[in-house]
């Protein structure tokens, strides 16, 4: 459900802020370059704030001589300690809103990139985000984590705002990391009047929506794209698109003078927010797709389930009914993020489409659906449970998948084993019309069958097309 559906809001583009799923995170992050480039003097004064915080940090650890005992270097540790801001439902943790959390950590990382700055004679920075290409681990979550964390007062009192426009009812609630102490110079937890899920009781913060984008402005793949098309003949190296993460914070240690014009030439072009409302990747709006697939094709009549092969056919029932919205219904049109170049969604984001309509279907037939559920040998995409401890595993691949093959001979059988489960289905999307791909799409069932025998269990194949249909007046 949406911030907005839970307070009984009428949703409008038009809105400046966020509406953010309750269950689930979105996977878009706040960049803190977006705020340094937005034209409202309050959000860049905000900016500022965040790195006059880094600066005296960068002070302060300069001040240690890079010394990890002395007292400065530990106190620049304690201060670049940011832990999950749960409450914006952003980042990875697409299973839930919990998040995988982040602290000490992060710390370390932040403060390693400080010293490599250092020790090539940078003393200070004009984007924080420049830490992420000296050091690993420093990645779009954790960028946002931080900007969230540092504007964490301003965004209480940006959602607070809201609630009041829109009479949504606010409680107090403990807000971690949400108060500086001067006199400390730490973060503190601090109560404050926020917007409370009364599912979860947990507290919801909002942000503008123009802040958010897939990737930071300012990121290692942006650099290494700069680097490929500007800088090549100045650094006389040798660069690729295949260049790896660890070569490419190598460069930009070796040059930080390029990374000071790769960032200049960044902040002469500009950036610009994913658009949230149009949602061309299915970050935001899989939810109320899903709802609307569920009632263009419901399942009429609740199953008995008393066995698994009960459940591997309410299953394949639930999966008939996705596919007759996709492939009748209209349903194809949102896997694609370019029809014109038949650029397809990533497969994540077609998941969570199939979670939400089958989850709907699951919970009228009494049986649970989760996703990414740890076998023990990698998480498997989804996994049907039923009264009595039965179950029906499901592998779902786009059918371009680099591994599609090693995904129905190797990783499910593998999955079955770690679960004890005797029966799953294999479900391909079909994204594209080459000719190896229809061969690939032929073969299907022998394989299964193949893969089955070889293991002693029971490996069902499901098809889904999302290829583009013809009008009625031209099939």
């Amino acid at each position: 459900m949406y911030f907005s559906e839970r307070f009984q809001i009428e949703y409008e583009a038009a809105f400046d802020w966020f509406d953010p799923i309750l269950e689930n995170d979105t996977l878009l992050f706040v960049d803190p370059f977006l705020i340094f480039a937005d034209t409202d003097a309050d959000w860049q004064r905000a900016y500022g704030e965040i790195m006059d915080y880094f600066q005296s940090a960068f002070k302060l650890l300069a001040s240690s001589k890079l010394n990890p005992k002395h007292q400065y270097f530990k106190r620049t540790l304690s201060l670049m300690e940011f832990p999950e801001p749960r409450e914006f439902r952003l980042g990875f943790a697409s299973k839930s809103s919990e998040g995988s959390g982040s602290g000490p950590g992060l710390a370390k990382k932040v403060v390693d990139a400080m010293s490599q700055a250092i020790r090539r004679g940078i003393d200070d920075i004009e984007h924080f985000e420049e830490l992420g290409i000296l050091v690993s681990g420093i990645n779009k979550d954790r960028i946002s984590d931080i900007t969230c964390n540092l504007l964490k007062p301003r965004l209480i009192k940006y959602t607070q705002d809201i609630c009041h426009t829109f009479d949504v009812p606010m409680e107090v609630r403990k807000i971690r990391h949400s108060h500086y102490d001067e006199s400390r110079s730490r973060w503190m937890d601090a109560e404050h009047l926020v917007p409370v899920d009364p599912e979860t009781d947990k507290p919801v913060l909002l942000v503008p929506k123009r802040f958010l984008r897939e990737l930071p402005t300012l990121s290692s793949d942006n650099w290494g794209d700069f680097l490929d098309t500007s800088l090549r003949d100045d650094l006389n190296i040798k660069i690729s698109q295949g260049m790896k993460k660890n070569e490419i914070i190598a460069l930009a240690r070796t040059h930080p003078d390029a990374v000071r014009r790769w960032v200049q030439y960044m902040q002469e072009r500009g950036s610009s927010a994913y658009d949230v409302d149009s949602d061309p990747m299915l970050h935001v709006n899989w939810q109320r797709l899903a709802r609307e697939a569920v009632n263009a094709s419901p399942i009429e009549e609740k199953p008995h389930i008393s066995n698994e092969e009960d459940l591997l056919s309410f299953a394949h029932t639930a999966i008939d009914h996705f596919r007759d919205w996709v492939e009748k219904k209209g349903g194809w049109r949102v896997f694609w993020r370019d029809m014109q170049e038949l650029k397809s969604i990533p497969e994540p984001n077609m998941q969570l489409l199939f979670l939400g309509v089958l989850e709907r279907y699951c919970a009228q037939a009494g049986v649970r659906l989760d996703r990414e559920v740890e076998t023990g040998r990698g998480p498997v995409d989804f996994t049907f449970t039923s009264a009595g401890g039965i179950r029906v595993l499901l592998e779902m691949k786009k059918l371009t998948h680099g591994e599609f093959w090693h995904g129905l001979r190797t990783q499910t059988p593998i999955y079955m084993v770690s679960q004890d489960v005797r029966h799953a289905i294999f479900l391909t999307v079909r994204d594209s019309m080459s000719k190896p791909m229809r061969e690939r799409w032929m073969k299907l069932d022998l394989e299964a069958t193949a893969a089955s025998e070889a293991n002693s269990c029971t490996i069902e194949v499901a098809r889904i097309d999302i290829m583009p249909k013809d009008s009625a007046s031209k099939s």
